[in-house]
């Protein structure tokens, strides 16, 4: 319980000390600070694959992390969907999708990293904490970017539709963990926090290992990983017509990595949704899987 009752006032204060210095910054710097999160990501992602390198290249374990992620970011994806089917939207934008390589760019990118870091990590036995550094010491980098960036973001009055989108991400997220809980070796706690990063793997990863180890971090990262890549796709083909879906599978991520594709396939009547829905489930985030800690 202390520990991640430690962790959550860790994570909590490196975001506030972002934004405290943002509030203080010029417009200039914040972009500065904020255009260099995509590279502290993959830099992230590559210092994970070097973690969980030896949980995954343990054959059977390595194929049994893959497939209990698949099955939950499933799960989670499916009844998240269904909490927030609407009748089809009419289609007011104008022109033709985006390919569907440039939809993925970032995600491939994503993968490399990872997978560098996991390669690197097997073939040369390597470790961070050989030179007193782990995953979790980008993560707070990281993270005091994110603060900097939330300074920019401005929301009008939350409707009751509004606030739908992230109530029913996490009772999609409590229901799918129920159920995983069922069919897998793992108890409802564990599957709780197995979810509860919320589709932001770049946290969920980091922080699930330094709380319960690197088997249930390595699950929690993949999970929230092919979350997004299931968000992604959903945006591609059905984000016009079910635009309150698609803000809603992509979890916290609505607010960062996802917004691209939110702007690109959803109407911009949608774009605050995806924003205020992203950040209520990126604070939460932190919160759930250190709760979810304490309960193991």
């Amino acid at each position: 319980m202390q520990h991640a009752l430690m962790a959550i006032i860790t994570l909590f204060a490196t975001l506030g000390l972002g934004w405290l210095v943002g509030t203080r910054c010029s417009l200039t710097f914040r972009q500065a600070i904020v255009k260099y999160v995509s590279t502290i990501v993959l830099l992230l992602l590559f210092s994970m694959g070097m973690d969980f390198a030896q949980v995954l290249t343990q054959g059977q374990l390595g194929s049994r992390i893959v497939l209990q992620a698949l099955l939950l970011s499933g799960l989670i994806t499916f009844f998240t969907a269904i909490l927030l089917l609407r009748k089809p939207a009419a289609i007011t934008r104008e022109g033709s999708l985006p390919s569907f390589y440039s939809a993925f760019g970032g995600c491939l990118k994503a993968i490399s990293a990872f997978i560098a870091g996991v390669a690197l990590g097997y073939f040369t036995h390597f470790s961070l904490e050989r030179i007193g550094l782990s995953s979790n010491s980008v993560l707070y980098v990281m993270l005091f970017c994110v603060g900097v960036d939330l300074v920019g973001f401005r929301f009008g009055r939350v409707t009751r539709q509004c606030a739908s989108v992230p109530m029913a991400a996490l009772i999609g997220y409590i229901l799918a963990t129920g159920l995983f809980s069922v069919f897998t070796p793992f108890s409802w706690q564990q599957s709780l926090m197995l979810g509860s990063g919320l589709g932001w793997f770049s946290l969920s990863g980091p922080m699930v290992h330094q709380l319960a180890g690197a088997q249930m971090g390595a699950i929690a990262f993949m999970t929230d990983f092919m979350r997004e890549l299931l968000s992604i796709v959903f945006l591609y083909f059905f984000g016009r017509r079910q635009p309150l879906v698609a803000v809603g599978l992509s979890g916290a991520a609505a607010m960062d990595s996802a917004l691209p594709f939110i702007k690109q396939n959803c109407d911009t009547y949608y774009i605050p949704y995806a924003i205020f829905s992203g950040l209520l489930l990126t604070l939460a985030a932190p919160f759930l899987i250190s709760l979810s800690a304490a309960l193991l």
